[in-house]
């Protein structure tokens, strides 16, 4: 896995992320922009459910983008809680999709718990994301995002022991759906997916590789 430190731009803030593209495939590679949990929590690029994603990723041919939001590490600005975070999302997104030999029509984005959240908040900024991925997403978030309504293929994934994102609350509210949506339970895991990062990452990146057939 070939890794690159980048700095890149949002609303004048420049924020730090890290790009992978696979060594093993010619491209143009499909992408997929990974958004990471809360900071309070301990949430940065580096967390480990990020990660593997990226290493998965990176082993079924896609390249990642990886970053820090606003006021977290070394990006600049003020973590603002949500409010403005989607910006940092949609520049990560348009980031990746003009990287060199990248397939800019193939690109996906995935969020995890908090980092789930703001693609929620900010479904319509993304709308050049070919699928969205929603790990241990806040059930409030789904419950006011306009999500609902996007017809582009989504899938969520939650914790059996998830006492933050209950996954029982979650089904409920995907059965309202207007749209199916792809849901998958992660047996014995809570929140954190610790011990379970590889099995997440796996089926994160098996949806993400389906997404990209058409």
């Amino acid at each position: 896995m070939r890794q690159t430190s980048i700095g890149f731009v949002s609303k004048s803030l420049t924020l730090e992320g890290v790009l992978t593209t696979p060594v093993d495939t010619v491209g143009p590679h499909h992408g997929l922009v990974v958004c990471h949990p809360h900071p309070v929590l301990g949430g940065n690029m580096d967390h480990p459910v990020i990660t593997t994603i990226c290493k998965i990723a990176d082993m079924h041919g896609i390249a990642t983008l990886r970053f820090n939001f606003r006021g977290v590490g070394s990006s600049e600005g003020l973590f603002s809680n949500g409010s403005s975070e989607k910006e940092d999302a949609k520049s990560a997104l348009n980031v990746l999709r003009s990287w060199p030999n990248i397939n800019s029509k193939k690109v996906a984005v995935a969020g995890y718990s908090f980092g789930a959240s703001v693609l929620l908040d900010g479904v319509s900024h993304y709308k050049a994301a070919r699928s969205l991925v929603l790990i241990s997403p806040p059930v409030s978030a789904v419950e006011r995002s306009r999500i609902r309504k996007d017809k582009r293929p989504k899938i969520f994934l939650s914790g059996q022991k998830d006492k933050l994102s209950p996954s029982i609350d979650l089904q409920r509210l995907l059965d309202d759906f207007p749209t199916s949506v792809h849901f998958r339970e992660i047996p014995n895991a809570d929140h954190t997916m610790r011990g379970h990062e590889v099995e997440l990452a796996e089926l994160v990146i098996d949806f993400v590789s389906s997404t990209m057939k058409t």
